[in-house]
């Protein structure tokens, strides 16, 4: 899957000093380039308009230069423009005082002093603070911002919606909503972070000059990924003369009496994308379910009369067997799950996925902390073989925090989980993260509130080991044709299940809307995102 690279605030000022300084391309054509854009994306808006007015919100700086110079382009097609200059300093920057000096020219109008309202106005171009930004908005500012939301008008934002934060996506007081946010040279991190990707409406990245090759040897550490329809395209495949064994085997330990869904769920999800086999090891009364809603996949059950020794040799069987193990789904924590947990980490070196009962399983239990730190010390070709997918509460009991520090300062409680858990770490929120030492943090930008409900998280977990298990499988393929494999890592097979699982959702969404979304549903759209 091809990686689309997100840069902080601090990059971007790099890049940009890159391009002008090292490349050679003049801070002048880029700011036209980027003024044309936006100009261009205005336009479409107004394209229904008989006549319009546009406004040019600016401030004191290169972004409010970006807006003038734009505002000059739409003044050249014959709509008009009035620039309202927002700034409490007697001296503007350079770029700024040149385009004001040209704006000049084409008799556009400037006001330095904020109306009471933007009435009037078809369109209001958002050029008041860029990427740079780094306070919490006051005064003028924050009075200027409230009349653009309070206004009937579109609004375009230069780069970023004034007031987000484009590293962290925080809204620094107050905030523009945008209808469209016209970006230049890459996404900035922030702008699909929440809650500032609720601020910038649809997102169009111009190419302006500035791209890969202001890099240096700085290469951006976040990414996302391309649109839905290139992912699939170039990575959705399956191989012609495969069998069962090269499409993987998942063994999901999950499900007690009472839970019997969870495990369904998880069981199912792995089935429908695409693995070739599933064991699933339950609880005995499960069985008959699984006989009659999943007879596709293998049953191996215990019972609560079983000695630690009968259920350790079944489990040890089945581990054997499998290519990945899911395990925590509806699992529970009493001593039957403890001990099952406790040998899938201790007594066998293949990728594990740990879910709900099974990571709170591991935050409680100092000797299965132990157990996942031993495993990453063992070492093995594939890297970091053990995933955690916990949702915000898990996340939290597994760094001993709140909910709330973790809606504060995410990327702080993860580095901080990451740092005594060496595993691969899917943070799930709206904003799902995939994290692991030595790797670029994945943003995932798929996906919808529709999925707070119950049991996506078990439809998850068997997505993953899924796409873990088909990468094994087609490894093994390879080594016994004597083929140099070139599979991706269990880390690019994390991102693409989370992309895919939140894919499904917004399929869903689309075609009956969030509010009708149930756990189940996610795994019938496989047959569309998969095809």
């Amino acid at each position: 899957m091809k990686k689309e690279y997100l840069v902080s605030a601090a990059q971007m000022q790099r890049y940009d000093s890159n391009t002008i300084e090292k490349i050679g391309i003049p801070a002048c054509v880029l700011m036209e380039r980027a003024a044309y854009a936006v100009a261009m994306e205005a336009r479409e808006l107004l394209v229904t308009k008989k006549t319009s007015r546009v406004l040019i919100l600016a401030g004191n700086g290169n972004n409010g230069a970006d807006g003038v110079c734009a505002g000059r382009i739409l003044k050249e097609y014959g709509i008009k423009v009035s620039i309202c200059l927002i700034t409490n300093k007697d001296r503007y920057v350079e770029e700024l005082q040149r385009q004001l000096d040209v704006a000049a020219y084409y008799d556009i109008p400037v006001q330095k002093k904020l109306p009471d309202s933007f009435e009037g106005y078809d369109l209001i171009i958002d050029a008041l603070f860029g990427n740079g930004l780094n306070r919490e908005i006051s005064g003028t500012a924050k009075k200027a911002i409230e009349l653009v939301n309070a206004s009937e008008a579109s609004v375009v934002s230069v780069d970023i919606p004034s007031g987000i934060d484009a590293t962290t996506g925080k809204v620094l007081g107050c905030a523009i909503k945008a209808d469209v946010t016209v970006t230049f040279g890459f996404y900035k991190i922030g702008q699909l972070r929440y809650p500032g990707r609720m601020y910038c409406g649809r997102i169009g990245k111009a190419r302006i000059g500035i791209n890969e090759t202001a890099y240096f040897g700085e290469k951006p550490d976040w990414f996302t990924y391309l649109p839905k329809d290139q992912v699939l395209k170039e990575d959705v495949s399956r191989d012609s003369m495969g069998n069962k064994g090269t499409f993987g085997k998942v063994l999901v330990v999950a499900g007690r009496a009472s839970t019997t869904g969870a495990a369904l769920l998880c069981a199912s999800s792995a089935l429908r994308s695409g693995c070739g086999m599933v064991c699933v090891f339950t609880q005995e009364q499960n069985k008959e379910a699984f006989l009659t809603t999943l007879p596709e996949v293998i049953v191996e059950t215990y019972s609560t009369l079983d000695t630690e020794h009968d259920i350790k040799v079944k489990l040890h069987k089945w581990m054997d067997w499998s290519d990945v193990i899911v395990t925590g789904c509806g699992l529970l924590k009493d001593e039957f799950a403890y001990h099952m947990v406790k040998q899938i980490l201790e007594e066998i070196d293949k990728p594990v996925v740990c879910d709900a009962d099974a990571l709170q399983l591991i935050a409680e239990k100092q000797d299965l902390k132990e157990a996942v730190r031993k495993r990453k010390e063992a070492g093995n070709d594939w890297g970091s073989n053990v995933v955690f997918t916990p949702h915000p509460g898990e996340l939290a009991s597994l760094a001993g925090c709140s909910i709330a520090d973790i809606k504060e300062e995410r990327m702080t409680v993860v580095k901080q989980v990451l740092q005594e858990y060496p595993v691969i770490l899917a943070a799930k929120d709206a904003d799902t993260l995939v994290c692991a030492e030595g790797y670029d943090t994945y943003l995932n930008t798929t996906g919808n509130d529709g999925l707070s409900t119950a049991g996506s998280g078990d439809v998850l977990a068997g997505l993953t080991a899924s796409m873990i298990a088909q990468q094994a499988g087609r490894r093994k393929t390879a080594i016994i044709q004597e083929e140099n494999s070139q599979d991706a890592t269990i880390f690019e097979a994390v991102c693409k299940s989370v992309y895919l699982h939140g894919y499904a959702a917004d399929v869903l969404a689309e075609e009956n809307g969030k509010s009708f979304l149930v756990a189940s549903d996610l795994i019938q759209a496989y047959k569309y995102i998969l095809k």
